[in-house]
């Protein structure tokens, strides 16, 4: 597999994480899902490199170069657990909405049980990814830290 397409793979996972992290953290810490906020840390796939900005200024790439150096095995496994991510994430847009929102207690239950699996899926998978990308030196902060944590707490 092409670097560019684990290049692309990282970006969408990190994406997802985005776009899940304040109703993860929601979910495993029982508290209400905070309003959508820009994230000071976000990154952006540009041609053949990973842009990392923290408000708006570059603060590291990662480039296809970068991510050649893993081995042909690990990169499917990056792509592997991206497809994984992304399909507990269609799912999760489906359940989410439906979390606490009946007078039935049970219904409610079996929902946020069946989001706690969704989670600890998501969370297992993108800890593979946040390993991968350890091996080549990066460690991603802001958000992707506080996601990191709730993963433990949900996965423990």
């Amino acid at each position: 597999m092409d670097p560019i397409t684990t290049l692309t793979a990282i970006s969408a996972a990190l994406g997802l994480v985005d776009k899940i992290a304040g109703q993860l953290e929601s979910l495993i810490f029982n508290k209400p899902a905070p309003e959508p906020t820009p994230h000071s840390v976000t990154t952006v796939l540009v041609k053949d490199e990973i842009v990392i900005a923290r408000h708006g200024n570059e603060i590291r790439k990662i480039t296809a170069i970068e991510i050649s150096v893993l081995p042909e095995s690990d990169r499917r496994m990056i792509k592997m657990y991206e497809e994984s991510m992304a399909s507990s994430f269609d799912i999760w847009q489906v359940v989410y909405p439906q979390r606490n929102a009946s007078a039935d207690l049970v219904v409610n239950a079996k929902i946020n049980k069946q989001l706690s699996d969704l989670a600890k899926s998501f969370c297992v998978d993108l800890g593979h990814i946040f390993k991968y990308l350890g091996t080549i030196g990066y460690e991603l902060e802001d958000h992707y830290s506080d996601v990191r944590y709730a993963c433990n707490q949900a996965t423990a």
